[in-house]
């Protein structure tokens, strides 16, 4: 088998650290400039242009399938993927480093640790804020993890296997309850599909440890008098996490696409089930 990733991201898996670091560099330019607003939390109008600009994509793409296609998710090249989606099980994924723990809230304010979250699960993580407004933003990353809950709806695979969290750095001002209503994930709608977790944690020395251990870059912005503002400048990233707690893969910008994250999770599960042969 080849080493992740497969075209058009070709090369072994050292690739993954130069892949990693263009995008964040991608990401730092982008956010550099500053595009988030300091107004109130987003609109589900926001979510929702977030995911059509991903459908539009899709629509306007040649459909170009793949032979072996994931239940519940539309396989065909966009004009931000234009390349067909890696065949499960068909390259590895190296251990990038563990997964680190920490102290977080869930919806009711209940404290736990990640690692009693991610405990018996494949799960992607995804730091976010919820007065993100910029749609290329965690806007995205809420939209692809959308995505991916779908599919897990008609994907049994997925929907037992798979934990997505959504993480805010925003402590301050994502409380418990505000994480609760960030997508209503208590609604009977996010029924029948993989588990989506809403958590933040009790303060900013709670969290600062955490996105350090991840690398996840963020600041908050200043306006021109130097005063702190309600925005972040971040890199938007997303973390594929084995049943190990082992970091085995990091999505930034340009590489947050739903067929991706899908064939990477049936990767993991091709390794398990070849592991206990």
């Amino acid at each position: 088998m080849s080493a992740y990733p497969p075209a058009p991201r070709t090369g072994a898996a050292p690739l993954l650290v130069a892949v990693a670091a263009l995008g964040m560099a991608l990401v730092l330019s982008r956010y550099g400039a500053g595009t988030a607003s300091p107004a109130a939390a987003p609109e589900p109008e926001i979510l929702r242009a977030a995911a059509t600009t991903m459908d539009d994509g899709a629509a306007h793409a040649g459909h170009h399938q793949h032979a072996k296609v994931p239940k519940g998710l539309d396989t065909a090249r966009t004009k931000e993927f234009d390349f067909d989606p890696p065949v499960p099980g068909s390259y590895t994924l190296p251990v990038v480093r563990p997964a680190a723990d920490g102290a977080v809230l869930d919806t009711r304010g209940t404290a736990r640790s990640l690692h009693d979250v991610y405990d018996g699960k494949i799960v992607l993580l995804s730091f976010i804020y919820t007065r993100c407004t910029d749609a290329q933003g965690c806007p995205l990353a809420t939209a692809v993890l959308y995505k991916i809950f779908g599919a897990s709806k008609a994907d049994r695979a997925l929907a037992d296997n798979l934990r997505m969290i959504s993480l805010s750095f925003d402590p301050q001002h994502d409380t418990p309850e505000v994480m609760a209503g960030y997508r209503n994930g208590e609604s009977p709608d996010w029924a029948g599909g993989a588990e989506w977790l809403d958590l933040t944690t009790a303060s900013e020395d709670q969290l600062r440890p955490i996105l350090t251990a991840y690398d996840q870059v963020v600041r908050r912005r200043v306006d021109d008098d130097g005063n702190p503002t309600d925005a972040f400048g971040h890199q938007l990233r997303a973390y594929l996490i084995d049943r190990h707690q082992r970091i085995r893969n990091i999505y930034g910008l340009g590489f947050m696409d739903p067929r991706l994250l899908v064939a990477d999770v049936h990767t993991l599960l091709a390794e398990e089930q070849a592991a206990e042969r």
